[in-house]
């Protein structure tokens, strides 16, 4: 497909003419004749991108970096050396046919059915198993019919002297067999293969393969998810990655359906067996050690991880959770902008539908927009609607609408009428496709309309950080009344002490005095009176009596008088301490509301600065691939 260049876009900053320019795009019909859905990677997202870990070795990671990256936290363990994976090459079969290809001429292929050793075969001859009740064997001859060999639930294979490969392949009773086993791939070169009779547990009748082999070396020197041309850096953590997933597969038990641990396709990884092998990928397998040197798998906290992987994805991966539910520590969103380099053909894609195909899909009258409502951090697709020009609606997730339109991945960009492409930055039209224009056009548009909610946003920040400071301050000019309140109290309390001390101590000389001036010895005052030696000392003892009464009477009165001042004093002081210390609480509250408040407003400053940078990165992974 040819790839139309557009002029290279000026978006690394926020200019009003990008703006306007990108705003100006001219309304389609409302209902548009033809769609276009443009897209981004390839997969479901989650764990390893394999573009992603391409990217990475150019720019010189290594491999362990590379792995850690994409899995957080995991650890690199090993393997123990003879551990078994038995992988499935194929099922729901009715004929299949098997032969040996020598390396070596004492090459010998052993056959076995239920565990009895039946024969020892050379090269070159056609094992043939048919399926009508039993797994039916015979070998020999150009279809392999010459020889009767028996029946069973089982048929095992291996190489049993020499060396050489097993070829296997499957179809009907009348097939050309020399034709079949003539064709590429399919031949591999360690392990026992399996062929068994019913496996599917579906009511039928069939026969499906499977061959077992070391998982350390062995099986993943067969593993076909990566081309040998790419950096050695990438093709072992490709093989690690591997090998974690097909170790996870094992743990897991053998499924019934496939008498397998896991399938050789893409429903769990590409297993091509022999056709792999080269210098370059062997020297891959050898170098894929941990530092104790054993082969390396990915743990965390000590378990397998079952190292999911894709071939790349929107520029960010997936977590599990997002993508299938349920939370894994080590199975995390993180960037992956390499994805969305040049080098990767998916890069950018588009899917194009018609009107009809469209509505039918979605079960509408007619489809006049559709519109990625929300997305995960990955920036895929969550929930999407698409809207008929009645009103109509229906809400789908992106998974959903992956699968109905058969999308390569959930990294939806949109979908916009075939009509507006050209004014997209020629994205997808009858003669070619940039849907990376497109991308970098959207979130142009999309910063546009996110910058003024920025600048709220800075501003709200700002404000509330004024806020702040000034309930900080309020707090700290009561706090300081607070305690000149109480200073001033203290101050009050000790008059008021010193009053009372001065009242008590008139009344003590008043008793004093009169104990000392009339009651000496046993006498009251009333005899000494009494026994006045004239009416002028009566008088005289008498009057002094009552100064002396007065004079103190009247200290005790001021003194009284004083307390009473002070102690109003006192209770005015407390009812004002009382106030400020309700102030304080108040401002104290305030304090902590402006905090919140100033936290939530930097927080969703944050976000959309954020939200901003992520799609600014596309902008500039499109100019600099321009």
């Amino acid at each position: 497909m040819r790839i139309r260049r557009v002029k290279k876009l000026a978006l690394s900053g926020l200019s009003i003419a990008l703006i306007n320019s990108v705003l100006f795009i001219p309304i389609a019909q409302a209902v548009p004749n033809e769609w276009i859905i443009v897209g981004s990677g390839w997969g479901h997202g989650v764990g390893y991108s394999q573009y992603g870990a391409l990217g990475q070795a150019l720019d010189g990671k290594a491999w362990q970096d590379i792995l850690s990256h994409y899995y957080p936290g995991t650890t690199l363990s090993s393997v123990a050396s003879d551990k078994q994976i038995v992988v499935g090459l194929a099922q729901d079969k009715t004929a299949m046919f098997v032969r040996l290809e020598k390396f070596s001429d004492d090459a010998q292929l052993e056959v076995a059915i239920d565990g009895n050793v039946v024969a020892n075969l050379g090269d070159r001859t056609i094992v043939r198993i048919e399926s009508n009740g039993n797994a039916i064997v015979s070998s020999g001859g150009d279809d392999g019919r010459a020889e009767s060999r028996g029946s069973g639930k089982k048929v095992t294979f291996r190489i049993s002297a020499g060396s050489g490969l097993i070829n296997i392949n499957s179809g009907s009773p009348d097939s050309n067999v020399s034709g079949l086993l003539s064709s590429s791939g399919h031949r591999y070169k360690y392990g026992v293969l399996t062929i068994g009779y019913g496996g599917d547990n579906d009511g039928r009748a069939d026969l499906y393969a499977a061959i077992s082999m070391r998982i350390s070396d062995e099986y993943v020197l067969g593993i076909g998810e990566m081309s040998t041309s790419w950096p050695k850096a990438a093709l072992v953590s490709q093989i690690v990655a591997s090998r974690s997933y097909g170790l996870g597969r094992v743990n897991g038990g053998i499924k019934s359906n496939c008498g397998c641990h896991i399938y050789n396709n893409s429903t769990d990884q590409v297993y091509v067996g022999y056709s792999k092998e080269n210098d370059t990928w062997r020297d891959a397998v050898n170098s894929s050690k941990n530092s104790a040197g054993e082969f390396a798998v990915l743990t965390y906290n000590g378990s397998t991880v079952t190292a999911y992987f894709s071939s790349s994805t929107g520029g960010r991966s997936q977590s599990t959770k997002d993508a299938w539910g349920g939370t894994l520590a080590w199975s995390q969103s993180v960037d992956d902008n390499w994805s969305i380099n040049a080098r990767n053909p998916n890069a950018r894609w588009g899917v194009r539908m018609s009107q009809s195909a469209m509505a039918s899909a979605l079960g509408l009258v007619d489809v006049a927009k559709i519109e990625v409502i929300e997305r995960y951090v990955s920036g895929a697709a969550k929930k999407i609607v698409a809207t008929g020009s009645n009103g109509g609606t229906v809400t789908l997730t992106g998974r959903t609408f992956q699968s109905i339109m058969k999308l390569k991945s959930t990294y939806i960009v949109g979908a916009v009428d075939i009509a507006l492409a050209d004014t997209l930055g020629g994205i997808p039209t009858q003669n070619g496709i940039d849907e990376f224009a497109f991308r970098a056009q959207q979130a142009a548009v999309e910063i546009a309309v996110l910058k003024p909610q920025y600048d709220a946003a800075a501003q709200r920040s700002t404000q509330a950080a004024r806020t702040v400071s000034e309930a900080r301050n309020k707090y700290l000019n009561i706090k300081s009344e607070i305690q000149k309140a109480q200073q001033e109290l203290d101050i009050l309390l000790t008059d008021i002490d010193k009053s009372e001390k001065e009242a008590i101590n008139a009344q003590s000389q008043v008793a004093d005095s009169i104990r000392l001036l009339y009651m000496q010895g046993s006498l009251d005052t009333l005899s000494i009176l009494l026994n006045s030696t004239s009416p002028a000392e009566f008088t005289e003892n008498l009057v002094s009596l009552s100064m002396f009464a007065q004079s103190q009477d009247r200290i005790i009165k001021e003194s009284i008088a004083r307390i009473k001042v002070l102690e109003a004093q006192k209770q005015e002081a407390n009812i004002k301490k009382a106030e400020l210390e309700t102030l304080l609480t108040e401002a104290n509250a305030s304090l902590k509301n402006a905090d919140s408040v100033l936290k939530d407003a930097k927080s969703a400053e944050e976000k959309l600065k954020k939200i901003i940078a992520e799609k600014q990165k596309i902008i500039d992974a499109y100019n600099n691939l321009k």
